[in-house]
């Protein structure tokens, strides 16, 4: 039997991707392209980003080392709703994937995180937090475009 925690997490990854799939399925590539003003971020550079912070999260909670490109990230394109929402899948796949290695050990163990302590929990607390954060961002570009 799962952890509740893990449980939780997946119901919430799962059910982000059904939501990602439902708001985005057919936008075109100039919205999930468009920046809602010069510095504001892109629908494409946010899933990009979104799914990429999710994996360090995970990552660095399980101790595990990971390189990322923030800005890459937030720079990404996407030629249409089809490669976006395959980027999904795969995102969801591994972070998936990620969510069920953890053990009750590392839920418990604390780790030094940016200077704080840190318990294993709030790494996959974090995740979905970020995540659904940046979602609700995703929506609003998505609305202001259609205005």
């Amino acid at each position: 039997m799962a952890e509740p925690l893990i449980e939780a997490a997946e119901t919430v990854f799962m059910k982000l991707r059904d939501d990602i799939r439902d708001g985005l399925a057919g936008q075109p590539a100039e919205a999930l392209n468009w920046r809602p003003y010069p510095e504001g971020n892109t629908i494409a550079g946010l899933i990009a980003h979104m799914y990429d912070a999710a994996n360090f999260l995970l990552h660095t909670g399980l101790d595990r080392a990971m390189l990322r490109d923030r800005e890459a990230q937030f720079a990404a394109t996407m030629p249409d709703a089809a490669t976006l929402l395959a980027h999904v899948e795969r995102g969801t796949a591994q972070v998936l994937a990620l969510v069920r290695d953890y053990t009750a050990a590392d839920l418990a163990r604390h780790t030094d995180f940016r200077g704080n302590d840190t318990v294993g929990a709030w790494f996959i607390l974090h995740a979905c937090e970020h995540a659904l954060e940046h979602w609700g961002q995703i929506q609003l570009i998505r609305d202001l475009h259609e205005r």
